[in-house]
């Protein structure tokens, strides 16, 4: 039983991320000390500089994290290539949804240190490029001329809502996703797809 404890237990790379998300959000990226991170974890400063070499290399490895969440996103807009189905696009929403609720932290952290996370492609072209990359899987959907008007804005709205409705009640509502969040948020997306509601 310890064992199989052990294994399930974060590795220190892992709680140093973890650490950081909680201080980064806290207080801010820029008030923030490695040293304030190591003692939040519980390791030395060498131990930190082991696993990451700064700052901003911890920063950038939390906003991977959303910009996979991202990527997920996108990955279904090609899919959306004519006419689309909005009944099975809500089922998309609702995978997307989870993925954003079960992050929503690092949403947060993003919203709260914008000017560290735009500096971050001077610290990291990778980050910078993987930005780009998203940017333009969103316009190439935006201007598919394939697809109707109606549907883009759709769409567009969807995106909006599931981010604006998952990290925007944070300012209210705390760090904490409320109960039955989720099953709100599909409401609206089944009002902006034209689906009937649950009885």
């Amino acid at each position: 039983m310890k064992q199989a404890e052990e294994l399930e237990a974060p590795s220190t790379r892992e709680r140093i991320l973890a650490a950081a998300l909680d201080l980064f959000t806290e207080q801010g990226f820029d008030k923030t000390s490695l040293r304030e991170v190591s003692e939040r974890v519980g390791v030395t400063k060498a131990a930190l500089y082991y696993h990451f070499r700064s700052k901003e290399e911890m920063l950038s490895s939390l906003v991977e994290r959303a910009h996979g969440i991202g990527h997920h996103g996108f990955d279904v807009l090609p899919l959306f290539n004519g006419p689309i189905d909005f009944a099975a696009a809500l089922g998309t929403f609702s995978a997307l949804l989870d993925q954003v609720l079960s992050n929503r932290k690092i949403f947060v952290l993003m919203e709260r240190n914008r000017t560290a996370i735009e500096g971050l492609g001077d610290h990291d072209p990778a980050h910078q490029e993987e930005h780009r990359q998203l940017e333009r899987q969103w316009a190439e959907f935006v201007a598919n001329p394939k697809i109707s008007l109606r549907d883009r804005v759709r769409v567009s709205a969807a995106l909006g809502a599931v981010m604006a409705g998952a990290v925007g009640t944070t300012r209210g509502l705390g760090t904490d996703a409320p109960e039955g969040l989720k099953d709100e948020l599909l409401s609206v997306l089944r009002d902006l797809f034209g689906l009937a509601q649950p009885a």
